[in-house]
Formats: C-alpha cells, structure tokens, sequence
C-alpha cells in the first residue's frame, strides 16, 4: 500500500493538500445533542445520527458554507458547550412566558409537560396534586428551567435524562415523572407501567439556541432559518419528521462530512474505490435493518389483528349493548344486541320520553359523559354515552331490570329492618296517651254523674256547675290531644312503611324530616340528653321527604345504640354551610375506629350482627343520598364519638 501511495502522480497529492487546507480553514459547526428521542435526535441502529434536528443543523451549515459535527452529551453539558464555545447549536424547551440568557433563533415548535405516574393510580391535572410526591425532573430541562424560577412543594429527584426517570417510576423509587411529551410517548411504549397523569402542566416551545461567542455567526444562522420559513423548506421538515404518530427513519440520510467527501472524491478518483466500497458497507447493513423493521412490522399487524379479533369477541359476549357512533349519528359498528331500542320511535315511546340526537349533541359538547334510565316495554333500560375522540362516542345499552327490582328490594329490607327496631318504642308511645285517654274517660264518668246530682239538687250553688263543666272541658282536651298524639305516630309510620320506592324530588324542609324522625325514635331519644340546633330560616332542598326521613332514622338509631353512659348527648343541627345546606347528627358514643370508619357504607356490614343488626341501614342511606347528590361527611374517633353530616343544594 506505501509503495503504491508513493507511485500516485503529484497532482493526486496537491489535490489532497488542497483539500486538506480547505477543511482546516473552513469553520465547523458542532451540534450538541442531549437526547435519544425521535424524531429529534437519536442515533439509529448503525450509529448515525438521524431526526429533525440533525437535519435542520445540516441545512444551516450547507447554507453557511460550514462543516458540521454532530456531538452527544448530558443537557447540562450541552448547555455548557454553547455558552463557552463558539459555532456551537442545540435544540432546547423552554416554558412559555420564560426567556433565557442566550441566542435564540426563531421558535421551531410547541409542545407541552405533562405528570406520568402508574397505570391504577390517581390523576395529577395540576402542580399542587404532586405536593409531597417525589417527583423525577430532567436536569437543566425546560421542567427544571420553569421549577427553578416558580419553585413547587414536591421532592425534586435529578435525573440525567428522561428514560432513567421512567426506570425509577417503575422501581416504585419515585411517584411521578415530569417531562416533555415527545420524549414521554416514546417512554410510555417502553414502559408498559407507565400511564398519562392528566393534563398538561406546563406550555413550551422548542429553540434552537447559539454561542454568544460570535454574533456574525447568530445572525447567519438566524437568516437561514428565517429563509427556511419564507421559502417554504420548514414546513417541509416538520411534515418530514412530526408527522402525527410517525418516530421516522430515514434510511437515505448520510452525514454531511460524508458528502463533502464525495464531492472531493469525485476530483480525487483514486480513492473513489473506498468510498463506493464504504457505500455498499453502509447500504447492506441499511438494506438488513429494514428488512428487520419489515418483518417486524408485519409480526405486529398479525398481532394487531389477532388482538382485535379477541376484542370483537369479547365485546360481542357482553350482555350490553355497546354501539359505534359518529357525531352525525351515523353508526360505525355495534355488537348486535338492544339495537331496537335507539330506533326514535321507541325512545318517544319510553317514560321518560329520549332524544337521541339531544344526548349524542351534549356528549360532544360536555366534558362528561351522559347517563339516561327510562322504561320501556315493561322494562328499566339505562343508556351511557361516552365521548371517545372528536368524532366519535361509545354507547352502553343497559337491561337494568333486575338490578332495579333487586335494589326495590334491598331498600325495602331497610326500611323493614329500621321499622322493625321502631316497633317497641311506637308501642309504648302509643300507650302513654291511651293511658291518658283511659284515665281521663273514668274521670269524665265520675263528673258526669257530680253533674247530674247537683242538676237534681236545685240547691246546689251554679258556681259549683261551672266548676263541674270545667273539668269536664279539661278532660276533653286530654282526650283529644292524646288522640292526636296517636293520629301523628299511627300516620307518621304509614308513611315510613310506605313499599313504594320510587324516587319524587320535590322542595323538603329539613326541618320538618327531622322532626318526623325525632317522633319516630322518640323512644330511643328519651334516654338521651337531646340538643337541637335546627335553623328556622333555612331554604329548601330538592328531594324525596319519605327517604330522607330513613337516612334521618338510620343515623338516630346508630348514634342512640353507639351511647351506653350516664351522661349520652344527642346533638342535631341543620343550617348553611360554605353556601350548602346541612344536616348533621352528633353524638359522644363510643366512636368508630377506621378500618370500621372505612366499611360502614358497605352492604351487609355491622358491629352488631349479634344484636340482630343487618348492615342494611347506613348503606342503604348511602345509595338514597348519592341519587339526591349529596355530600356525606363522617368524622368519628374512638372514645369521643361521631358526627354524620350531610351537604344538600338549595333550590
């Protein structure tokens, strides 16, 4: 090989020297590139570096007339290089409304910050949901950038880049990671444990940024890119690399130091040989990795079908009906069962009448999915509409029937279960004025007969008569309010008793359903030290009188049976609260702990299944105040007692 360098001829070797003098004097830019993200910057399977922003560089050092380099370190290091070094570029996020202490050109793209945690866990749409959390945040990232000027109470975790925050999530050594939303959707398909927290969190736009070393060098750059926008190449780029979905390779690309080459190769032919050798190399290796990719890809679709295929199984077995819909109605698939029900004809036929186009119109326009229950054809049918894109929703088509019959009946197993327990204070409450009644009749007899006497005695002065018909009025009205007591108790537990189960909302004066209650429990309530706090003034609020009266006798009941000391104090309250109105049942029993704090509101569960408790009570309450959208509020401890208070809207 020497000896065959020596026989080259000497315009080979002044070509060479040309040559090298040319690429020693012409300027270098250098590309720092911090990530291994598509389709921004990332290093393929043959080691070249490839993606928007590699491409980008290579257009302004091509335009500049420069060499390029592409060189791969840590964001901070990066960072570092541009402010010492000249002719140096990077690509940096930074947060909306944030400037930096350095030469940026014009922005390239947005993007956005979002919270990743794992799949089953809470959401996090906001900086104050991840207080306390340890939270993985990219060193000198537009994340850190933002935290270091707007500070949050979380437990910062560096990270030298975004993948290593993803490995310490999966280990469970932090709660969630924060970072930019290119590099995460690739994070999330390599993380299969890893989910989106929520909503974005923070805005950002992408920059690319220069040396402050050599402002002639910021102003040739910043012309290139604004010639780039006029002349139409970058919108080019961007369809080129961020396309919707798209993590693309582009197997054609060769270096740019590769191209200079070639050019020079062209006038040195000698070693023209090695370059196409080098070509050949490069292209066999291109030509097996896309093969490998093609082969891949094909695997996946057969993957993607057989996937499909089960899920178009499952969704046929449910017993729901699930349809496809567009937002013009128009349906795109659905499983084949219930299908006649959504016809319009049958929805104005049901109880309550349904408009489909009315429910499909807010789905697309409300942020909540929609809920309907209606009868139809002797049947209950629930509809639930959820919004799945832009364009298209999701609807369950639900028999609800005998889940409906069997709720009727547990509730009903409550309300007997509570009237039960009522009975033998009713009993005795009725006895009191029987009693009276009893009493007051034997004493009306005796002044009846005083009566006749002194009306046969003409002597008998008529200011004894008046005395006699006194007391005779006097009983009557003992007899009549004692009547009218046993007319309030007797109708009281009609009403209580009452099988129908249907929900009628009309306006309720608290007030009032807990006053039915207190006649209801009186026999429980007797024993108790009783202290009312009922506001006069309160306003009304939308309900049904009957079942808010047996979530009012549930928790009299509870609060009766949890106090077994000397001094037991019955507190009820109700007033306005925040703008709510309340009602709120209070006692100084003996408190709940919370493992039974945190059952209570399950069916079937109960501390006194040896005293004959069923468990129905408090769940039952549960269900009645969840349809009348009411907040349920429980603060209880062991020794001291609890308070059950409830959160009603006023009308």
């Amino acid at each position: 090989m020497s000896k065959l360098l020596r026989q080259w001829p000497q315009s080979v070797w002044l070509a060479l020297a040309i040559f090298t003098t040319f690429a020693q004097a012409a300027p270098q830019i250098t590309l720092n590139v911090h990530s291994n993200t598509p389709p921004f910057e990332w290093q393929n399977e043959t080691g070249e570096e490839s993606g928007f922003n590699v491409e980008l560089a290579q257009y302004i050092a091509t335009q500049l007339h420069y060499g390029m380099q592409v060189k791969r370190q840590t964001l901070k290091q990066s960072l570092h290089s541009v402010m010492s070094e000249r002719w140096q570029l990077a690509v940096i996020a930074v947060p909306a409304g944030r400037k930096v202490d350095i030469n940026t050109a014009l922005p390239l793209l947005p993007t956005y910050v979002s919270a990743y945690n794992r799949r089953g866990e809470g959401n996090a749409d906001s900086w104050e949901a991840l207080k306390g959390k340890r939270v993985a945040i990219k060193q000198a990232s537009s994340v850190a950038m933002f935290l270091s000027q707007s500070p949050q109470d979380f437990i910062t975790v560096p990270v030298v880049n975004n993948e290593q925050g993803f490995e310490l999530l999966t280990e469970g050594k932090v709660d969630y990671v924060v970072s930019e939303f290119y590099c995460s959707r690739r994070m999330l398909s390599k993380f299969p444990i890893a989910k989106t927290a929520g909503k974005p969190l923070l805005y950002s736009q992408f920059y690319l940024i220069m040396s402050n070393k050599d402002p002639e060098f910021v102003a040739a750059v910043n012309s290139v890119v604004k010639h780039s926008y006029d002349n139409g190449y970058f919108d080019d780029l961007l369809n080129k690399w961020v396309g919707f979905g798209k993590e693309k390779i582009e197997l054609g690309q060769v270096r740019s130091d590769f191209f200079q080459g070639a050019l020079i190769t062209a006038i040195i032919s000698s070693m023209g040989m090695l370059i196409t050798l080098y070509i050949s190399l490069v292209l066999r290796q291109k030509t097996k990795s896309l093969r490998r990719e093609l082969a891949n890809r094909r695997k996946a679709e057969a993957e993607i079908k057989r996937v499909s295929a089960q899920f178009h199984s499952v969704l046929d077995g449910l017993p729901h009906g699930v349809c496809l819909l567009a937002r013009d109605q128009h349906l795109i698939w659905h499983n084949g069962k219930y299908p006649w029900v959504l016809e319009p004809s049958q929805l104005m036929q049901a109880q309550p009448a349904m408009v489909l186009t009315q429910l499909v119109d807010n789905t697309f326009s409300a942020d909540e999915s929609q809920s309907s229950e209606f009868m139809l054809d002797n049947k209950r049918w629930k509809l639930e509409l959820h919004r799945i894109s832009t364009e298209m929703l999701v609807l369950f088509i639900e028999d609800c029937t005998e889940q409906y019959a069997l709720k009727q009946t547990t509730e009903l197993s409550a309300r007997l279960a509570s009237l039960g327990e009522l009975s033998a204070g009713i009993a005795h409450e009725i006895n009191n004025p029987v009693g009276l009644i009893t009493q007051s009749v034997t004493l009306m007899r005796d002044l009846l007969e005083d009566l006749r006497m002194s009306h046969a005695d003409t002597a008998t002065p008529a200011r004894t008569i008046d005395t006699l018909i006194e007391e005779l009025d006097y009983s009557c009205e003992s007899v009549d309010d004692a009547a009218g007591r046993i007319g309030r108790i007797v109708r009281d537990l009609k009403n209580f008793s009452r099988p129908g189960l249907e929900m009628h909302p009309k306006a309720v004066n608290l007030n009032k359903v807990v006053e039915t209650a207190l006649r209801l429990t009186h026999n429980n309530v007797k024993r108790m030290q009783l202290q009312l706090e009922l506001d006069h003034g309160l306003p009304t609020v939308e309900g049904d009188e009957l079942q808010l009266q047996l979530v009012l006798v549930n928790f009299i009941q509870n609060a009766c049976l949890a106090m077994d000391k000397p001094e037991s104090l019955l507190k009820i309250s109700t007033g306005i609260e925040n703008g709510n109105i309340f009602v709120a049942v209070a006692d100084n029993g003996c408190g709940m702990d919370p493992q039974t704090l945190n059952r209570i509101r399950e069916p079937f569960f109960t501390t006194r299944r040896n005293q004959g408790g069923t468990g129905l009570g408090l769940s039952t309450s549960n269900k009645i105040l969840a349809e009348h959208q009411a907040q349920w509020l429980i603060r209880s401890h062991p020794g001291t007692g609890t308070e059950m208070k409830v959160l009603f809207r006023s009308l």
